[in-house]
């Protein structure tokens, strides 16, 4: 057991698997699509392997963080930790989980409306009602929920399991992408396409994608106290989840441009994406292998996109439950559950604000979501690494070719955030500015610290 009361029963493989299948989810098998609307064709691979390449620098960030302070909470307890207990330290930190509050529901809805999406495939039916999906999607919110309702060690054999689902889905879309796959259609470019015009119009777009299928990758960090070995079992979990990851993407993408014509999948004029888009990994099997084949595989894209949002929940609940044994969010999020040891009700909280979340669309959260992130999550994150560099104090794991990954990660966020397009600048600048008026509200009424021994 922790020094906080949580148990510690998260080996390296669960750890792993709780990464995976947080990044995976349904994410890359309905964007696909999206990516291929931003870089035509083979131009789609470059998206992938630049995202990858963020991500590796991203993570070797969390990777150094997580070894020099394993705790519950993540990102939470790093500002804190870097920029001290009091001043910018605690606001960062109670900024990060004002932030939290706003952008995980919306990232469990994606998982929701996306396993809704794909139900629709096997029960047609669903897609001809208006409220069956919405209705669906919600319905799962409250499935994981009730999951998620138990001891942690409970929940880490389930991880492993679900985190396999997760692998076996993309590894049976990519064999079925590659049984008809033709050289020539995959790395053809449209008539109108070049390497540096294409990319230049459609980077930034297709980076934002790219960068919401591969987040994930910090997951296991949120529950750092009930990791063993933390400091060993972190950097290895996240360095070893992005490499498998980042290769299961591409090989994906690459079957898929071979198999199928890009072009009868991407989205409409209006913005809508026709059938095949929406059920792309599906059709892709059934082409191959039949409709009992497509309609197994598809199962497993839903065992898959539930598996993502449980692996999301999980962490993210213990998000405020860390901020408020510091004294740093609202008290009642430290409660714990009397007999199993796990913060229940910001499990409730956080899982009943992401079935209202299941009301909007898909598409209209992916760019608000990776955009929102970035101020306080991706860039003091990065920050906060460089302020303990300078103070001299050395983490168990210690980032390779130090600063340059931080620097390439810095970056690629801040061009991220730049190509997110108004809205999303403005959705996540608001939710900040808001959560700055509220710090301040609560500390002209006085609220109280407690600081929680590291």
């Amino acid at each position: 057991m922790s020094a906080t009361g949580l148990i510690r029963g998260v080996g390296l493989r669960a750890a792993i698997a709780i990464n995976v299948m947080s990044m995976i989810g349904i994410g890359p098998l309905i964007t696909i699509p999206l990516v291929l609307d931003a870089l035509h064709g083979p131009l789609s691979l470059v998206g992938w392997l630049l995202g990858a390449l963020l991500a590796l620098c991203d993570g070797l960030v969390w990777a150094e963080l997580g070894s020099r302070f394993p705790g519950s909470g993540g990102t939470y307890g790093y500002l804190l930790r870097a920029f001290g207990h009091t001043g910018i330290g605690r606001a960062l930190a109670f900024l990060f989980v004002w932030q939290t509050i706003f952008v995980v529901p919306l990232n469990q809805a994606t998982g929701y409306i996306g396993f809704a999406n794909y139900a629709g495939y096997l029960f047609p039916w669903i897609g001809a009602h208006p409220w069956a999906m919405p209705a669906l999607a919600i319905a799962v919110g409250l499935v994981t929920i009730v999951v998620l309702y138990r001891r942690i060690t409970t929940i880490s054999k389930v991880a492993t399991l679900l985190g396999a689902c997760a692998v076996i889905a993309i590894l049976c879309v990519i064999a079925a992408s590659y049984a008809h796959f033709a050289p020539a259609r995959a790395f053809a470019f449209d008539a109108h396409d070049s390497l540096w015009t294409g990319l230049r119009a459609g980077l930034g777009q297709a980076l934002i994608i790219a960068m919401y299928d591969y987040v994930g990758y910090g997951q296991a960090s949120c529950v750092g106290d009930e990791i063993v070995e933390p400091a060993r079992t972190l950097p290895r979990a996240i360095i070893v989840s992005i490499l498998l990851v980042a290769g299961l993407y591409v090989a994906m993408q690459l079957g898929v441009l071979g198999a199928i014509d890009w072009h009868t999948f991407v989205p409409l004029a209006d913005g809508t994406l026709p059938p095949l888009g929406r059920h792309l990994a599906s059709v892709v099997v059934e082409r191959s292998f039949g409709v009992a084949a497509a309609g197994a595989v598809t199962v497993l894209i839903l065992v898959t996109a539930f598996a993502s949002t449980y692996g999301n929940l999980l962490g993210a609940s213990r998000i405020p439950y860390a901020a408020a044994i510091d004294g740093n969010f609202l008290k009642p999020f430290a409660h714990l559950h009397a007999r199993d040891r796990f913060p229940d009700l910001a499990l409730v909280v956080m899982g009943a604000l992401a079935l209202v979340a299941c009301l909007f669309r898909l598409d209209q959260v992916i760019d608000a979501l990776t955009a929102a992130g970035v101020l306080i999550q991706s860039i003091a994150q990065i920050a906060a690494l460089f302020a303990l560099r300078a103070r001299g104090e050395r983490a168990p794991y210690r980032m390779v070719l130090f600063p340059i990954p931080a620097l390439v990660a810095l970056g690629g966020w801040i061009f991220i955030f730049a190509s997110a397009g108004p809205q999303a600048i403005a959705f996540g600048a608001g939710t900040l500015a808001l959560g700055v008026a509220v710090y301040a509200l609560r500390g002209r009424f006085g609220t109280k610290q407690q600081i929680r021994t590291p």
